[in-house]
């Protein structure tokens, strides 16, 4: 068995797992002074550090875990759904990576942590800080919502602009047409949040138009209709206010 180092403040790391969030990872704390081994793939065998951060998928998390702890004093993960059963502390990122963004890509951003023991949380807030994020706890009991968050503000968010898109199509209107509408709604709920933030035919109660606009949305009625009943509930919201 390689022998590991100790912990201390200013750890060794190996980043295992050279997909999106492994490479943009390496780069950014390399910028931030860490020394820093990898991306490794998940077959390769690292050398021995303080930390091992797996930025694997989810179901590869265990295996992964019991690979890198001959080598490491401590193992962390990046994942916002998977709990601690397997590693030591975890840090999860609340943005979206394409794998070409610079280490400033993390300044400013939320990064959700979490730890075994107090020092493994003042490390996972330690390593966020240094990357020029803010680090927020979100413990195992509140993993599924919080990912289940992550997902309404990113994944299914493109889902609804996608479905915009295909209806604006037909009337020659594009996607750089929609762009500032899309902005200024997102600058408004940040400002103020959905229900202040709510205008157009359900907020106003016209349920004419809303007719209209169902009626012309062919293919995409059922997930018209789950909007707009999403929708009513955030303009009550809006009226009881």
């Amino acid at each position: 068995m390689t022998s590991t180092p100790s912990r201390t403040s200013a750890p060794t790391i190996a980043i295992v797992g050279a997909g999106r969030v492994g490479s943009v990872l390496s780069r950014a704390l390399r910028a931030a002074g860490f020394d820093v081994v990898g991306p490794l793939r998940r077959s390769e065998e690292g050398p021995a550090v303080d930390l091992a951060v797996l930025c694997v998928p989810d179901a590869a998390i265990a295996e992964a875990a019991a690979s890198a702890r001959p080598h490491a004093a401590r193992i962390a993960h990046v994942s916002g759904a998977t709990g601690l059963t397997d590693v030591d502390l975890s840090l999860h990122p609340l943005q979206t990576f394409t794998g070409a963004e610079s280490p400033a890509v993390f300044r400013g951003i939320g990064v959700a942590i979490d730890g075994r023991t107090g020092g493994d949380r003042a490390l996972a807030a330690h390593l966020a800080t240094a990357l020029g994020a803010v680090p927020f706890g979100v413990d195992d009991d509140h993993r599924a919502s919080y990912h289940a968050a992550a997902s309404f503000a990113s994944n299914f968010l493109l889902t609804v602009l996608d479905a915009a898109e295909q209806l604006a199509a037909p009337a020659g209107v594009e996607r750089a047409h929609l762009a500032p509408l899309v902005r200024q709604t997102v600058e408004n709920w940040v400002a103020s949040g959905a229900a202040a933030a709510l205008t157009g035919p359900i907020a106003r109660g016209d349920e004419v138009t809303v007719a209209r606009q169902r009626a012309a949305s062919g293919d995409l009625v059922p997930l018209f209709d789950a909007l707009a009943a999403a929708t009513r509930e955030v303009a009550a919201r809006k009226d009881d206010a």
